[in-house]
């Protein structure tokens, strides 16, 4: 074969090993595995091409959820998963993962960063915009002991003996 011949072959074998003509679905899964054999960044790379490239699909929303919680969980880096879980509301504000994101914001802020006035900003809005939501009552419950410790929380005395 010619070398002129090889050039568009190897094109496209470059451009499918990228995950250009990949699906939601399959980068979603791809995402997940890399996630699991601990290489969070791959899996964020894979998480960001959903959001960019199939953002009126079904899995963006998740994708963007995933994308915060790695780099709250896995990375530990949570002024950006603050701003990931922003961006969730921003890009899919009808997601159903809207208000896991606002609690999240209010958990990280009151218990990773001790900033208890955003973290009393965000849970008030959770409780203002999901009076029905399943976490209301755990958003209340933190609002009602924020910036309190573990053993001065009689609920959870019974963790600290």
């Amino acid at each position: 074969m010619k070398t002129r011949q090889l050039l568009p072959i190897i094109s496209i074998l470059f451009i499918s090993s990228c995950g250009f003509f990949k699906s939601a679905d399959d980068l979603l899964s791809e995402a997940e595995r890399k996630r699991n054999n601990g290489e969070s960044k791959a899996a964020l790379e894979l998480l960001s091409k959903i959001v960019e490239k199939h953002a009126d699909n079904k899995k963006a929303p998740q994708a963007q959820y995933l994308i915060a919680e790695i780099y709250y969980r896995d990375m530990r880096d949570y002024s950006k998963a603050i701003d990931e879980y922003d961006k969730l509301k921003t890009l899919y504000p009808n997601s159903k993962q809207v208000p896991f994101s606002l609690f999240m914001q209010g958990f990280i802020f009151a218990n990773m960063l001790a900033d208890f006035n955003q973290a009393q900003a965000r849970y008030s809005m959770f409780l203002e915009e999901y009076p029905n939501h399943e976490l209301y009552q755990s958003v209340k419950f933190e609002l009602k002991y924020l910036g309190k410790d573990v053993k001065d929380i009689p609920e959870l005395k019974h963790l600290t003996r």
